[in-house]
């Protein structure tokens, strides 16, 4: 009887043997399709996602300054237009001075109503963003419009640079907010074809523009 219930036993085992079997060929080669098939698919939008964030820094950044921007001069006409290099009390921490045309200024050097150099820019930008602004590094004071290479060297999320030139208008003062937190390393935005976005206050007309170093 022993005998009878151990041959019972072993045929039980053989048949759960026979049942523990692998993936089979066909479907091996379908779940390599598969994943062959998201990989192609889903890939090149995961690669995407960090310039689709540096693009968003970027629009947030011009929204900011835009909004800043008439936002101060909505405080200047609310404190009756005082005259040029008046801070505006009303406006963030108070910091900024309005230029003749009630748009801002920075309050460090500007002795003559307009800006006119990086300290001023950085100035600027600081106070129309206020807190939880993205971090920003001065460049250089330019003689005249921008050029791509002088997109080098920031080692926070902007460099801040500044340029002065002469249009039809008058004496044209820029600030120039150039985006290089994008490239690993900054020598990089002054490489052939690598756009890099720049953003631009004019002092004169109060307005603020997106635009590349590679058109300037």
């Amino acid at each position: 009887m022993t005998s009878a219930k151990n041959g019972k036993n072993m045929k039980f085992l053989q048949r759960g043997k026979a049942k523990q079997g692998g993936f089979t060929i066909v479907e091996l080669i379908v779940v390599i399709l598969l994943l062959g098939i998201l990989t192609a698919t889903a890939l090149p939008r995961f690669l995407d996602v960090t310039d689709e964030a540096n693009d968003a820094v970027v629009e947030a950044v011009l929204g900011g300054l835009n909004t800043g921007v008439s936002l101060f001069r909505a405080a200047y006409i609310a404190e009756g237009e005082p005259i040029a290099n008046s801070a505006i009390a009303s406006f963030g921490d108070g910091t900024l001075i309005a230029n003749a045309g009630g748009y801002p200024m920075g309050a460090t050097s500007d002795t003559d109503g307009v800006v006119d150099e990086t300290a001023d820019c950085e100035e600027i930008f600081n106070g129309l963003l206020q807190g939880g602004r993205p971090g920003i590094s001065a460049g250089t004071d330019l003689t005249d419009a921008i050029s791509s290479a002088a997109v080098d060297g920031g080692t926070l999320d902007f460099l801040a640079l500044y340029s002065s030139k002469t249009d039809t208008t008058g004496a044209n003062r820029v600030c120039h907010y150039a985006y290089t937190a994008q490239y690993a390393s900054h020598d990089d935005a002054v490489a052939a074809g690598v756009t890099v976005p720049v953003i631009q206050y004019d002092s004169v007309s109060g307005l603020v523009t997106l635009t590349s170093s590679d058109v300037l």
